[in-house]
Order: structure tokens, then sequence, then C-alpha cells
């Protein structure tokens, strides 16, 4: 009998052990997972976009930091140009925010239970926060921006090096999402919406015209991607085109033209934008 008892006392023993080493071991998953630095998104950032975007001194976690946005022209670039204002970020499960109600929480669950929502705020380009979705799609990742408008200054886009370094461009962008998805995977990036860059007041240190005019570009992806580049109003440098993007790459072609009075006060911009032919320049991406 006293056999019988001592053997119950080493099986009890024994699963208590192993249920406190099991809870030991999913504490710490949890803890590595939910206090993972923020330098890990920086890291995956780069990866993704082959260096050209980059989260400059990250502070915090994965979950909840902030950062300096940065644009770089790649890999081997030694200097990279951040915004103005740090950006701050929150990802939590979809399902968090569903609401206090419990049938709107078990709804999410359901349909969406490893869906995170992305929450963003900058001070110099966002006038309130922007979300945006992160939901896996089979070996994928499809990644769904709110409606909303982002403004963000010109000169920025000198982080990326060559022509706008050159160029110098000072105005500023506003980026528009219209039904936007984006997927990525491991074989390409495709995407369907309508995104809608408006460049206002732009003005370039190649040229003494100041501005030389505001511009409109359009990326059009509900059926196949279409990139379309004109002009607004009272532009004194007139540009336009049509591209596409097709097996990861952008194919474009359009004319940078301006009126015969403003060819020469033009013409260093001009010759930089493309290949000249008396007061136009062929524009040509390929």
């Amino acid at each position: 009998m006293r056999q019988t008892d001592s053997r119950h006392l080493h099986h009890t023993q024994g699963r208590a052990l192993s249920w406190a080493i099991s809870g030991a071991l999913v504490g710490l998953l949890f803890a590595l997972v939910s206090l993972a630095p923020a330098f890990l998104l920086s890291l995956a950032l780069r990866l993704i976009t082959h260096e050209q975007v980059l989260l400059l001194r990250p502070l915090g976690t994965v979950w909840m930091g902030s950062a300096q946005l940065a644009l770089s022209s790649g890999p081997k670039s030694q200097q990279a140009l951040g915004l103005p204002t740090r950006i701050e970020w929150n990802i939590s499960p979809l399902w968090l925010g569903a609401g206090d109600q419990n049938a709107g929480v078990l709804s999410h669950l359901k349909t969406d239970p490893l869906t995170l929502l992305l929450e963003l705020q900058a001070p110099c380009c966002l006038e309130q926060s922007f979300s945006l979705t992160l939901k896996p799609e089979g070996l994928g990742l499809a990644i769904t921006p709110q409606n909303a408008e982002i403004k963000l200054p010109a000169h920025w886009l000198e982080g990326l090096g060559a022509p706008w370094n050159t160029l110098q461009p000072k105005g500023l962008l506003s980026l528009q999402t219209h039904n936007v998805q984006v997927l990525l995977d491991h074989h390409a990036v495709t995407a369907k919406g309508v995104l809608e860059l408006k460049i206002d007041q732009l003005s370039s240190r190649l040229s003494t015209v100041k501005p030389l005019g505001s511009y409109r570009v359009l990326f059009n992806a509900q059926s196949s991607p279409q990139i379309e580049l004109s002009s607004l109003a009272e532009s004194r440098l007139i540009l336009k085109g049509q591209g596409q993007w097709t097996g990861g790459r952008l194919h474009f072609e359009g004319l940078a033209d301006t009126a015969p009075a403003d060819e020469e006060t033009l013409s260093n911009l001009l010759n930089v934008l493309g290949q000249r032919n008396g007061h136009q320049a062929s524009l040509k991406i390929d």
C-alpha cells in the first residue's frame, strides 16, 4: 500500500514539474515575442526594400515603438534622408479593436484571428493616425491601408539618390489611397486599387523658374497596373506620360515640354530629364 502511494506521489510530482517547465517555456516565448526590440522591424524593412526605406534609431519594441523613417539609394549608400519628425507605430491583433461588444470581438476572432492592425502617427505628415491591416494570405502577406491622405516634403526624395539629388526638388507631395491592397509573397509584389500622388508648387535648384508647376501621378491597379503622369493648370514645365508596372519593374515613357520662350531658362533641367529635342525632352524608365 505504501509503495502504491509512493508511486502515485512521484507521478503527481512529475506531472507538476512537467506543467511548471511547460509554463515557464510558454512564458519565456511570450516574453521574447512581446518584448522583441524595434531593431528587428528595422532589419525586416531593410531586407524587404533593399535598404531604400529605413527605420533609423528605432526605440521600443516591434509592437510599439518609434523611429525616423528615411530613404536611401540602396545598399551602397553612405547617406539617408529622414523625415523631420519621428514616426510612431502600434501593432495589435485586429480583434482587440473590434469594440466593446462581445459579438464584435468573437466575429473578428472567427474571421480574422491572425490579422494585425498597424497604427502610425507622424506629426510632420499625418493630421491624424493612419492605420492599415496585415493579414496572412497563403505564404504571403496582404497589406490594406485605410483610405487617407499623407503629406510629405518633396525634398525627402533626394534620399533615393540620382536623379533626385541632382534635381533637389522642393514642394509638397500629397498621397491619397483609394481601396488599395498590396500582396507580398516570395514570388512577386501585386497590388490593386488606386494611388494618387499630387506634387504642388514644384521647384528645382536647376531652374530659376519657381514654381515650375503642379503635377499628378496616378497609379491604377484595378486591372493591370497603369501609371499616368499629367500636369495641372498653369505649369511652366509640362510633364506627361504613361507606363506599366510589369515583372517587378517600371516601364514608362513620357515627354517634358515647355513654351519656346522658356527653353533657355529651363535648358539645364531639360538636359537632366532626358534626351533633348528643342524645347522638349523625352522621359523614359525601362
